[in-house]
């Protein structure tokens, strides 16, 4: 038996765990729904907007509303998060630790999986996004831009949802309570994080989030990093959290 067949058994584990039941394919709904409700929210009167000459136009508002696609990147750290402390709240991660290879293993096959479900959430929200809002330009007889930019953007979110999946794992691997991992992540991502990236700037556009908008390039944030700036620091942020998690998990006992 080679070396990598643990491995790859232990993935196709996780990813079996993941797609089984209604969790999925219930958070991609809400996700979409929420995403489809703020695109469509105040959409006429952006569009009003943009016909007035010397504004933004078309382009800009077709930019910003197939954007909040990025909102996905939220439900796939959910995802995460819920992937792990599942386990920890049905107590089901000891019998994992015992079939797999090692703690280590066990835990890189996790966060493989957040990344692969975030890509999921990535593609949903993004295509999504872009469903929604070009039914909804034709529904206020405009035509959505269909760009460079409005390809980049979907394409950001699709790349931060990667990230996103991962962080979430291991959060949810360092506080193991399923309620306070989703309290937190939700907290800090929507409230928290948004306070620090409006209020300093200079010291949010190095967290998470700010490297997340970074790569989005978002332009309410002129203090933002280069999108390539982002990439990288939401590597370090990952493998950070990684290596926190692994640490943990390894350390310390299941219960």
């Amino acid at each position: 038996m080679s070396d990598s067949t643990g491995p790859r058994r232990q993935l196709s584990a996780e990813l079996l765990k993941a797609r089984s039941g209604f969790a999925l394919p219930a958070m991609l709904v809400i996700n979409q729904a929420l995403i489809s409700t703020s695109q469509l929210g105040g959409l006429g009167d952006k569009l009003s907007a943009a016909r007035v000459p010397g504004t933004a136009g078309l382009a800009s508002v077709s930019h910003t509303v197939v954007g909040l696609g990025f909102a996905g990147a939220l439900f796939a750290m959910l995802f995460g998060a819920i992937m792990v402390t599942n386990e920890y709240r049905s107590g089901a991660i000891g019998r994992s630790v015992l079939y797999a290879p090692s703690r280590t293993a066990l835990l890189a096959a996790k966060l493989a999986t957040g990344a692969i479900g975030g890509v999921i959430f990535g593609i949903v929200s993004a295509g999504g996004a872009l469903l929604v809002a070009w039914l909804g330009f034709r529904a206020h007889d405009a035509s959505l831009v269909m760009d460079d930019r409005t390809w980049a953007v979907c394409g950001s979110i699709v790349l931060v949802c990667l990230f996103a999946g991962p962080w979430g794992a291991a959060i949810g691997f360092l506080l193991r309570s399923q309620l306070l991992a989703i309290v937190v992540l939700m907290v800090w991502t929507t409230t928290a994080e948004t306070m620090i990236l409006k209020s300093f700037p200079s010291v949010g556009k190095y967290l998470p989030g700010g490297a997340q908008d970074a790569v989005m390039e978002d332009p309410s944030l002129p203090e933002r990093l280069t999108a390539g700036y982002g990439v990288l620091l939401l590597l370090a942020w990952g493998a950070a959290a990684a290596l926190a998690a692994q640490q943990s998990f390894t350390r310390r006992d299941l219960v």
